[in-house]
C-alpha cells in the first residue's frame, strides 16, 4: 500500500473555514489519471491538484481534477498549489515575491507568491489575454438562470470570455436577482454546449467588494463553487473592455456568500480596453490541514 501525503488549504481567504478548499498532493509521480480522478472524487472538493516533476522550463507540472473531470486550468488550484510549492521548499524562495511557473494543460502559467518571513501568504495567477465571443441571447440566459429578462443588467450583454477557460459573463441588475438564481439543468446543458459555462454576477453598489458572483457548475461535479478564479479573470477582462475596470486598478470580487464560504478575489488587467495583455486574479491562502491517503497497490 502506497502512502501519499496531502495538504489542504483555503484559497481566497485569510482565515480557516472560508474561501475555496483545495487539496494538494505534492508527491504524485507514478499516479495514473484514473487514480488521480478517484482521489479527487474521494476528496470531494471543487478541485484537487497533483504535483509532478516539470517536463519543460516550468518549476513543476500540475494536474487539476474536479470530482468529475480533469481541467487544463483553474484559478484557485493555481493560487493554492503555488503557495504550497513555495511552503514545501520545492522552488527557491525569494521575498517579498516568489515567481512560480506551473506547467498546466494550457501551458506554462506564472503565479506570483507573496512571502512574509519565509511563509507564503497569498498569490496571484497571470491568465491569458482574453478572447471575446459573440453575446449570448438574453432570453436564453434568463431562462437558464430561472430569472426574467428584467433581472439582467440593462447595459451589459451576456458574453462568453476566455482567459484560459471560457465562461459566459452574465451581469445581473441586482444582488437580489443573483440570490434568486436557480439553474435549469436541462436548459443549462444545452446552453453551455452552444456557449460556455455561466458566471452570473452583480455590482454591489460599493467599493469593496466591487462585484458579487456565483459559480454554478453541476456538470463538473460542483453544485456551487465557493470561488472561481478562472471565471473571475474573464469577468475582469469583460469589465475592462466595457470601461468599468481601468487598467492596473485592483478590485475585489466576492463569491461563495450564498453557501457560507465567503471568498475575496482580487482582479486586475494590463493593457488597454481594446488590447488587454495580462489578466490577474489573486488572493490570500490559509493552510487548514495535512494528512495521508492510503492508496491500494
Amino acid at each position: 500500500m502506497r502512502t501519499l501525503p496531502f495538504y489542504q488549504v483555503d484559497v481566497f481567504t485569510d482565515r480557516p473555514f472560508a474561501g475555496n478548499p483545495l487539496a494538494v498532493f505534492p508527491e504524485a509521480e507514478g499516479l495514473s489519471a484514473v487514480q488521480m480522478q478517484a482521489i479527487a472524487s474521494e476528496m470531494n472538493l471543487s478541485e484537487t491538484t497533483f504535483v509532478l516533476p516539470a517536463e519543460g522550463d516550468g518549476d513543476v507540472r500540475v494536474r487539476i481534477f474536479t470530482p468529475a473531470l480533469e481541467l487544463p486550468f483553474a484559478g484557485h488550484p493555481s493560487v493554492g498549489t503555488a503557495c504550497e510549492v513555495v511552503r514545501l521548499g520545492m522552488v527557491a524562495v525569494t521575498e517579498p515575491v516568489t515567481r512560480v511557473v506551473l506547467e498546466l494543460g494550457v501551458g506554462p502559467t506564472a503565479v506570483d507568491v507573496s512571502v512574509r518571513d519565509g511563509v507564503p501568504i497569498a498569490a496571484t495567477v497571470h491568465q491569458r489575454p482574453p478572447v471575446f465571443h459573440p453575446p449570448a441571447p438574453r432570453g436564453s440566459v434568463a431562462a437558464v438562470l430561472g430569472l426574467e429578462q428584467e433581472d439582467l443588467h440593462p447595459e451589459f450583454d451576456p458574453v462568453p470570455v476566455d482567459t484560459g477557460l471560457c465562461y459566459t459573463i452574465i451581469p445581473l441588475a441586482s444582488q437580489r436577482a443573483l440570490a434568486r438564481v436557480s439553474l435549469d439543468l436541462q436548459l443549462a446543458a444545452a446552453f453551455e454546449r452552444r456557449h460556455a459555462e455561466i458566471y452570473p454576477c452583480a455590482f454591489t453598489g460599493q467599493d469593496e467588494p466591487w462585484v458579487e458572483a456565483r459559480g454554478l457548475f453541476p456538470f463538473a461535479g460542483i453544485t456551487e463553487d465557493p470561488a472561481t478564479g478562472s471565471a473571475a479573470g474573464p469577468l475582469a477582462a469583460y469589465m475592462a473592455r466595457e470601461g468599468v475596470l481601468p487598467p492596473e486598478q485592483e478590485r475585489v470580487v466576492l463569491q461563495g456568500q450564498q453557501i457560507g464560504r465567503p471568498s475575496f478575489l482580487t482582479v486586475a488587467v494590463s493593457g488597454t480596453p481594446q488590447a488587454i495583455t495580462d489578466v490577474r486574479v489573486g488572493g490570500s491562502v490559509h493552510p487548514v490541514l495535512r494528512g495521508e491517503l492510503f492508496l491500494p497497490d
